[in-house]
C-alpha cells in the first residue's frame, strides 16, 4: 500500500529480525466517523516523533464503512516502540475530547431526551459544555477538566496498544470507555435540570411582566437604594420615602409572612409599577439574582445610577434630609432596620 503523503517514512538503519529481515512494529486504527480528524492528528505526532529520530509509515484502506490506517515504524528499540505507542495514543485522545465528544453529548441528548425541540436541544447542548467546564462553585475550569478527561483515556489507550495491534475508536469509546461516556451522561442529565430551571425562570418572569403591565403606576419613578447588608429602601424621584399608604394592601399580606428580601422588593416594585426604577449602588452579591429579576421584569423601564450621593454603602440608612430614619419605609413598614 502506498504511504499516505505529509508522514515520514524511512528503512535506513533499521535493524532486522533473527530472519534477516527488517523489524517492524505496526498497529493498525480503525474509525468509521473520524478519518480525516484521526489521520489530521497522526501526521501531527509523527512529526514530533522524526524530530526524535523516529521514523513512522503510514497508510490507509477501507474495510466497508470504516477507514483504516496501518501505522508501522521500523523500531530501533524498545523505547521506540514505547514512545510510537504513546503519541498514537495521545492522537487518539486529543481527537475522542477535542473533536468527537460533542457528537456523543449530541447523540446523548437525541437518544435519551429526543422530546424536546432542535433549539431546546441545542441549549441543553450548552449547558452540557458549560457543566464539563465548570466546577461546583461555577468556576471556570475548562482546561484543567479537558486534560484529565484526556489523559484518563490516554492511559487507557496506551495500556490496550500495550496488548493489541488494532484499535477501532469507535468500539473503543462504547466498550472501554464506559465512565467517560456516563460522565458525559450525567452533564447531559444536569444539563437538562439547568434549560427546565431557565424555562421556569423565564415563565415566571413573564408572568411578572404581565401583572406589571395590566395595572396602572402608582407611582411615577421609584429609586432603589439597596445596603450591604441585604435591607432595601425605595424613594420617589424628589428622595422623599415611599411611605407604607402607598402600599398598605400589599404591607398587611407579607408582614406576618417569612418573605425574603428580594421577593419583598420584588413584590412591593410589582405593586408601585413605577413607570421609572433606578437602581442605586454596587449590586450585593446576594441580590445578585433578584436585581435580575427586576431588570427582567421591568426591563426598558430600568435605569442603573451611574453614582450619586444615594450610591453610597450607607445610602439606605441616611437619605434626603428630613427623612424620618425607618419611619414605615417600604423595607420596612414596622419601622427599624433590617439589616
Amino acid at each position: 500500500m502506498p504511504a499516505i503523503p505529509g508522514t515520514y517514512t524511512s528503512t535506513a538503519g533499521s535493524p532486522l529480525d533473527p530472519r534477516g529481515e527488517t523489524a517492524v512494529h505496526a498497529i493498525s486504527i480503525g474509525t468509521e466517523h473520524l478519518p480525516q480528524e484521526i489521520i489530521s492528528r497522526l501526521d501531527e505526532e509523527f512529526q514530533f516523533l522524526h524530530g526524535e529520530g523516529i521514523d513512522v509509515e503510514m497508510s490507509r484502506q477501507c474495510r466497508g464503512n470504516f477507514t483504516f490506517f496501518d501505522c508501522s515504524v521500523r523500531s530501533a528499540s524498545p523505547e521506540a516502540e514505547a514512545r510510537f505507542r504513546h503519541y498514537l495514543a495521545s492522537a487518539i485522545s486529543d481527537v475522542i475530547v477535542d473533536r468527537w465528544e460533542e457528537h456523543l453529548i449530541r447523540r446523548i441528548i437525541r437518544g435519551q431526551y429526543y422530546y424536546f425541540s432542535r433549539d431546546e436541544q441545542e441549549r441543553i447542548l450548552a449547558y452540557a459544555g458549560r457543566n464539563l467546564t465548570t466546577d461546583d462553585h461555577g468556576q471556570d475550569r475548562s482546561l484543567q477538566h479537558r486534560l484529565s478527561r484526556k489523559a484518563r483515556i490516554l492511559h487507557r489507550l496506551r495500556d490496550y496498544l500495550d496488548q493489541n495491534r488494532e484499535l477501532v475508536v469507535e468500539g473503543f469509546v462504547h466498550f472501554r470507555l464506559r465512565d467517560y461516556l456516563e460522565e458525559l451522561e450525567d452533564a447531559v442529565d444536569r444539563a437538562v435540570d439547568d434549560f427546565l430551571m431557565e424555562r421556569e425562570h423565564k415563565e415566571f418572569i413573564r408572568l411578572l411582566q404581565y401583572f406589571v403591565d395590566a395595572q396602572e403606576p402608582r407611582v411615577a419613578e421609584v429609586h432603589v437604594l439597596i445596603a450591604p447588608g441585604g435591607s432595601f429602601r425605595l424613594v420617589d424621584a424628589d428622595g422623599n420615602s415611599l411611605q407604607s399608604e402607598l402600599l398598605e394592601d400589599f404591607v398587611a399580606e407579607v408582614a406576618e409572612s417569612e418573605i425574603s428580601h428580594e421577593d419583598l422588593l420584588i413584590s412591593a416594585l410589582i405593586t408601585l409599577a413605577p413607570t421609572r426604577l433606578v437602581l442605586h449602588g454596587p449590586v450585593p452579591p446576594a441580590w445578585e439574582d433578584g436585581v435580575g429579576i427586576v431588570k427582567g421584569v421591568f426591563q426598558e423601564r430600568v435605569a442603573q445610577c451611574p453614582a450619586c450621593s444615594l450610591c453610597a454603602p450607607a445610602a439606605p440608612a441616611a437619605l434626603a434630609p428630613g427623612e424620618a430614619r425607618g419611619a414605615g419605609s417600604v423595607d420596612n413598614p414596622r419601622g427599624g432596620s433590617l439589616e
